[in-house]
């Protein structure tokens, strides 16, 4: 499949740094995502926020738009995943994609921290926003990308 049929044209990926964290810990994290070497060529924007209690959080993101990169990149993360999670992956498939058709899945960032890639619901995450090609692509035609990479 190409671009052109649905397929992803846009990675997002963000990551919160909270107070007590360290920004470069959580960057390795960020980055332990992404094949060894294309982490050389990631551009992080930083964002400054403000927590709930007024604390201080650094929104940490890149992006990436280059059709091979992103096949590498995803293609990268399914074969990292482990059976139980591409399961839980494909078990929570629809509730992931929103109306525009962008896929959300959230990373353990702890887990990425270490170099393994970890499928978490909720809590502090590393969160990637995959953007397909077209206006709205069709559940199936997501879920037969995501096949492809070996996400579910």
């Amino acid at each position: 499949m190409t671009a052109t049929e649905s397929g992803p044209i846009r990675l997002t990926v963000q990551a919160s740094v909270q107070a007590t964290e360290d920004a470069e810990k959580v960057q390795k994290a960020v980055e332990n995502l992404f094949p060894a070497d294309l982490r050389s060529t990631l551009k992080f924007k930083t964002t400054k926020l403000r927590g709930h209690y007024h604390n201080p959080i650094l929104r940490l993101e890149t992006q990436q738009t280059q059709h091979d990169h992103i096949e590498r990149i995803l293609t990268s993360i399914g074969q990292s995943l482990s059976s139980a999670d591409r399961a839980q992956l494909g078990r929570t498939f629809s509730s992931r994609i929103d109306e525009k058709g962008d896929l959300f899945i959230r990373f353990n960032k702890q887990e990425a921290y270490q170099g393994r890639i970890r499928i978490i619901h909720r809590g502090d995450s590393i969160r990637l926003v995959i953007r397909f090609s077209g206006r709205k692509p069709s559940i199936n035609q997501i879920e037969n990308h995501c096949r492809q990479f070996q996400l579910i």
